[in-house]
């Protein structure tokens, strides 16, 4: 008798805290059946079955970005994704494998963070768009340096590295400015593209570099590619990245290989180099904000933007990304993105 009271004072405690804990919680069976959706999860959904227990979750909670994360679970499974409401409310749900019985999702609010992102994206837009206006002003004043009167070799030589300067800044700035654009959210989706045909376009922008570096390009692409749903100028902006960094990476006469398929429901596109690869440390960090490897050289060209530009690019379009780099050199870049249904 003791022993099933006792159980039943854990049970009643744990009830308590699944009711009263801030963030939502939903358990599911194999088939997506709910098991338990607590108070929290009912609110964040609004949702009004008073018994929604033992139902099909898409029959109590009819929302897109849930689906996205739920219908992947089996194929593609995505450990962690935003959801977003019409309020403006972003929740970051974490999904969870429980052997023996389903699955679990937690939703947790993250509004706050998203409006802090917003405000410094704002400040970050203000002052680069502040700064543009004079780096513009001090390369004009210095091409007419050479109109006014003779310059000699030394004076030419602290010119050139004011115009490097410059370029880099402006550089820098320009990539701040688009990443701004990117993740304001106001790039529209709807528009049906061939990833293919746009990918050829941008290979054919990059011949010149290719052999002027003497790089052997290796091209596999599926012989039928369907369409996606995205934005043609961010898909190819995200091709030039990682094409432009594994031609600035790669050695002369080096290897590049692209390659584009479909696998799992989604079009895989890969870019393979064998320049000097990522060390095994800094590939967590590979797609931070101004990040750049340990092992690259500080001579070479790079706001440390690129890759991060591109990770907002995939995931404006509910893709992946990811890096593998072995130990002895050479980096693959493997964007994954649904493909469109129906």
């Amino acid at each position: 008798m003791g022993k099933m009271h006792n159980q039943l004072q854990e049970y009643e405690k744990l009830e308590t805290i699944l009711n009263n804990i801030g963030d939502g919680l939903v358990v599911l069976d194999d088939h997506q059946s709910i098991i338990l959706l607590n108070p929290a999860a009912r609110n964040i959904f609004a949702v009004q079955d008073k018994d929604p227990e033992g139902k099909n979750i898409f029959s109590v909670i009819d929302h897109e970005d849930l689906k996205t994360l739920l219908s992947r679970q089996n194929e593609d499974p995505m450990a962690v994704h935003e959801i977003y409401f019409e309020d403006d409310k972003v929740f970051s749900a974490q999904y969870s494998t429980i052997p023996e019985i389903g699955m679990a999702v937690t939703f947790h609010n993250i509004t706050h963070l998203k409006q802090n992102d917003r405000k410094k994206n704002d400040f970050i837009n203000t002052i680069s768009h502040d700064l543009r206006s004079p780096l513009t002003a001090i390369n004009g004043y210095v091409d007419l340096l050479e109109r006014v009167g003779p310059i000699n070799e030394k004076q030419k030589e602290f010119i050139r590295r004011i115009q490097l300067s410059v370029g880099t800044s402006t550089a820098l700035i320009n990539d701040l400015l688009e990443l701004g654009r990117i993740e304001s959210g106001n790039t529209s989706l709807d528009i049906s593209i061939q990833f293919d045909s746009i990918l050829k376009e941008a290979l054919g922008s990059f011949k010149l570099q290719i052999e002027q570096k003497k790089i052997h390009l290796a091209i596999s692409l599926s012989k039928k590619v369907p369409s996606i749903n995205g934005n043609p100028l961010r898909i190819r902006q995200l091709i030039d990245n990682l094409l432009g960094n594994a031609l600035k990476y790669s050695p002369e006469n080096g290897k590049i290989l692209v390659s584009l398929g479909v696998e799992s429901g989604q079009l895989r596109f890969q870019v393979s180099d064998d320049g000097p690869g990522i060390p095994a440390e800094d590939q967590p960090h590979i797609f931070d904000q101004f990040f750049r490897g340990s092992n690259i050289s500080t001579t070479v060209d790079g706001s440390g933007l690129g890759l991060s530009i591109v990770k907002s690019i995939v995931d404006l379009h509910k893709g992946r990304i990811w890096v593998d780099s072995p130990g002895d050199g050479g980096a693959v870049f493997t964007v994954a993105i649904p493909i469109n249904q129906g």
